[in-house]
C-alpha cells in the first residue's frame, strides 16, 4: 500500500496557499501545523509543496540525507548571483574540496588569534561609548561584528584596506537577496548588487596580490587561503577568494549580529541570571585582563545564555532542502520535487526535548541537567557534517560581548519588548535600546593596535 503524503496545515488561499502567512509569520504557522498534525506536515508555498519536520529524530534525517536525497545548493540558488559558487551554493564535490580550507580557517589556533580580534573591536566599541548614554544595542552588533569579521579576517589595519565603502557596497549586495523574483531581471536593486560587486573585486583583489608577493608580513585569512590547500591539493584563485570571504561574512555577520543583541536583551529581561553571568565574570575576568581560551571555558553561565538565546530567538529560525529522492519518514513519504524544511519554530519548543520550552531557562544546559545533550533538537548553527564551521567563532565573539559590556557597565533595558524581524536574511531583534553607565570600578586597560598581531 502506497503511503501518504504529510498533511497540509489548515489555512491555505486559492492559489497562493500559505505563501503570506509564510512571510508574514512562519513561525506562527509552523506551530499551528504541529498542533494539527504533529511532527511531520506540509504547507504550500508559490506553488510548490513544502514538508516540515520536528525533533532530533527527523533533523538528523534532514542533515544526513542532505547532499543525498536532499539537495542544498538548488533551494538556496537565489544567493549563487549575489555570492557566487561558494560554500552550500557550490557544487557538492566543490564544497567537499572547500571543507578542509574551512576547517583551517576556523582551528583552534586560528581561534585563539581571532579571539585577540574580538577583544580589541569589542573594548574599541565600548571605549567610544563614554561615560554613559543610550544606544540601540540591535544596530551597535552590527557594527561590531563587521568591525570583528574585518579584523579578523583581514587584520588589524583592515578599515584602511577595505576602504570606505566597502560595508556600503556590501550592504548593496546584502539587500539584493531574494528568493522569488529572478536575480538577472534589470531592477534597480539588481543592477546596485552587480556594480557593488564590480567595487568589491576591484578593492579585494589588490590585498590578495600583496599577499601573494609577500604572505610573510600577513596573518590573515586571504594568506590563511594561500597556505592551506583544499581537499584536492589545488589553492584557491583570486576569484575564489573574493567569493569565499564575501561568502564568510555573509554566512556570519548578520547572523552574529542578532544573536549577540538577542542574548544581551534577553540577559537584561531575567536579571536573577543575570546576577549569575555578573558574578562570573566579576570572579573570572580582571579588568584588562586578557580573553583567552582559559577565560572563555570559565565562562560557562555566559555560554549557556548564548545557548538559550539560540534556542529561543535563532537567527537561523529554518533551512530547507529540494527533496530529489522519496524520502520515507516512517508513517509518511515526502515525494521527489517537494521542499522539505526544519523549524526552530517546532523543535526548539518541543515539550518532550525541553522542560517548560516556553521559559528563559539556560540552566537548562548546565551539565546536571543536560537539555542540550541531544544536538541535533536545535538547529540554531544547523545538525551533523552541515553544522555551522563558524559556530564556534560565533559563539565565542558574543561571549566576549557579554563579559566586556557587563564588566565595565551597568546596562538597563529601555525598550521593553522587542520583537523579531524576520526577512530574506538572518532574523534579528528590533530596535531595543539600552541606557548605560560606566562602572566605577572599572579600571578597564585599552588594548594597544599596535600590539594585536592576527
Amino acid at each position: 500500500m502506497t503511503k501518504p503524503t504529510p498533511s497540509f496545515v489548515s489555512g491555505a488561499l486559492p492559489l497562493a496557499g500559505h505563501t503570506l502567512e509564510f512571510q508574514r509569520n512562519s513561525t506562527g504557522l509552523d506551530q499551528r501545523g504541529r498542533a494539527e498534525h504533529g511532527d511531520v506536515f506540509g504547507f504550500k508555498l508559490m506553488g510548490k509543496n513544502v514538508a516540515v519536520v520536528t525533533g532530533a529524530e527527523y533533523n538528523k534525517l534532514f542533515y544526513t540525507e542532505t547532499d543525498n536525497s536532499l539537495n542544498i545548493r538548488e533551494v538556496y540558488s537565489f544567493l549563487k548571483a549575489t555570492f557566487g559558487e561558494v560554500l552550500f551554493t557550490a557544487p557538492k564535490e566543490r564544497y567537499q574540496n572547500q571543507r578542509p580550507l574551512l576547517q583551517a580557517i576556523f582551528s583552534r589556533q586560528k581561534m585563539a588569534e581571532y579571539a585577540v580580534a574580538m577583544q580589541y573591536e569589542v573594548q574599541r566599541w565600548l571605549d567610544r561609548l563614554g561615560e554613559a548614554g543610550e544606544v540601540d544595542i540591535s544596530a551597535a552588533m552590527l557594527d561590531v561584528t563587521r568591525d570583528v569579521a574585518g579584523h579578523a579576517f583581514i587584520g588589524p589595519d583592515y578599515e584602511r584596506e577595505l576602504g570606505e565603502g566597502f560595508w556600503g557596497d556590501y550592504d548593496a549586495i546584502s539587500r539584493s537577496i531574494d528568493p522569488i523574483l529572478p536575480p538577472t531581471w534589470p531592477l534597480p536593486k539588481f543592477i546596485r548588487r552587480d556594480r557593488a560587486k564590480e567595487r568589491l573585486n576591484a578593492a579585494l583583489k589588490p590585498l590578495i596580490a600583496k599577499r601573494r608577493q609577500n604572505p610573510e608580513q600577513y596573518n590573515d585569512l586571504i594568506t590563511q587561503v594561500l597556505a592551506q590547500p583544499e581537499k584536492d591539493g589545488t589553492i584557491p584563485t583570486d576569484d575564489e577568494i573574493v567569493r569565499l570571504f564575501m561568502g564568510l561574512l555573509f554566512a556570519g555577520h548578520e547572523t552574529t549580529a542578532g544573536q549577540a543583541a538577542w542574548t544581551v536583551i534577553q540577559l537584561l529581561q531575567h536579571p536573577d541570571y543575570l546576577q549569575r553571568v555578573q558574578a562570573e565574570i566579576d570572579a573570572v575576568l580582571a579588568p584588562g585582563q586578557a580573553i583567552d581560551g582559559g577565560v572563555l571555558r570559565n565562562l560557562e553561565h555566559v555560554y549557556w545564555a548564548i545557548d538559550e538565546t539560540t534556542r529561543l530567538k535563532p537567527s537561523a529560525a529554518m533551512q530547507m532542502r529540494i527533496v530529489e529522492q522519496d524520502l520515507d519518514l516512517g508513517e509518511v513519504v515526502v515525494p521527489a520535487g517537494w521542499l522539505i524544511k526544519v523549524s526552530a519554530a517546532t523543535s526548539h519548543h518541543n515539550d518532550e526535548a525541553f522542560a517548560d520550552p516556553e521559559r528563559y531557562d539556560p540552566l537548562r544546559f548546565s551539565p546536571e541537567r543536560n537539555e542540550g545533550k541531544n544536538t541535533f533538537n536545535i538547529i540554531g548553527f544547523g545538525g551533523g557534517m552541515h553544522k555551522c564551521t563558524g559556530m564556534n567563532f560565533a559563539k565565542n565573539e558574543m561571549a566576549v560581548v557579554v563579559a566586556l559590556l557587563f564588566q565595565q557597565f551597568d546596562v538597563e533595558l529601555i525598550t521593553q519588548d522587542p520583537h523579531v524581524v524576520t526577512g530574506v536574511g538572518a532574523n534579528h531583534p528590533s530596535a531595543a535600546i539600552v541606557r548605560y553607565r560606566r562602572k566605577r570600578q572599572s579600571e578597564h586597560a585599552v588594548v594597544q593596535q599596535e600590539a594585536v598581531a592576527v
